[in-house]
């Protein structure tokens, strides 16, 4: 077991920090620390919580605030389509791109949270070769959260407003509760894993990486590691999608050119 982190901060926070590490898997070291604490500190206001020492109290006899902190510092917001014109570029230009060099690509969806994100790679994929022998990798932090995401279960009206409705009807099941569930067909396209991307050896040989609202959350020494880790990942050609946020500053350092509205591809 690492030990707790030192330095000038106040101890008290840091001591909250690495208590909360323990407990969740999730390493916060490297995530920006000034917004970090500014989403906790929001839920001490909140809940009228005095200071870190007690906050950690709480946490470790509460397992409602408990899984509350660790949506509100894993950032577990996410819906089909997120910027529906960025995946309708995927699908009519650079996709097909990638199928005419590979026939069976290999995708990773890396922080994927509830699974929004590589179902709806999965339905283009499904859409532009339905016999086609593609896999996606759908990998994040928290166990958790990736097993909802393998459930592929009760999205909210909100989660799935984006999508076509020709998809919705094609790939979405409606429950009696309102909420919607993906197709087992679709399901069957991805592998679920857990990934520690400021710990873990990357995947290699892949077409295309999807990183959508991740690294914004990181300090620029990760984010320099995760970029670097992601080239290394990328076959000559192959795609790199991040979100609108998050341009790659000096991208062409780790071997990258700009291909198109948040994405880079990774020069021969």
């Amino acid at each position: 077991m690492a030990a707790p982190p030192s330095g000038d901060e106040d101890p008290d926070w840091l001591a909250f920090r690495f208590a909360l590490e323990q407990a969740t898997g999730v390493p916060l070291g490297q995530y920006k620390q000034a917004q970090l604490k500014r989403r906790l500190a929001s839920v001490m206001l909140r809940r009228a919580i005095p200071g870190w020492q007690a906050f950690a109290a709480m946490l470790a006899n509460d397992p409602e605030l408990f899984e509350h902190v660790r949506d509100t510092m894993t950032i577990n917001v996410s819906e089909f389509f997120r910027q529906a014109d960025r995946f309708t570029e995927l699908l009519t230009t650079h996709i097909p791109r990638l199928q005419k060099e590979r026939p069976a690509l290999k995708l990773w969806s890396a922080g994927c949270s509830i699974g929004c994100e590589p179902y709806t790679l999965a339905m283009i994929l499904d859409e532009l070769d339905p016999h086609s022998r593609h896999s996606i990798i759908a990998t994040d932090v928290d166990l958790p959260v990736l097993a909802r995401a393998r459930d592929g279960r009760g999205y909210l009206g909100h989660e799935v407003q984006s999508v076509p409705p020709a998809l919705k009807r094609k790939y979405l099941i409606e429950s009696a509760d309102g909420t919607y569930a993906v197709a087992a067909a679709l399901k069957r396209r991805i592998t679920f894993r857990r990934h520690d991307l400021l710990a873990d050896h990357y995947p290699t040989g892949l077409d295309m990486i999807v990183c959508r609202n991740v690294v914004i959350y990181f300090n620029d020494q990760a984010k320099r590691h995760l970029y670097a880790g992601f080239a290394g990942a990328l076959r000559p050609g192959g795609l790199l999608f991040v979100g609108g946020s998050e341009m790659i500053m000096r991208s062409h350092e780790l071997g990258f050119r700009i291909a198109g509205t948040s994405i880079y591809e990774k020069a021969a």
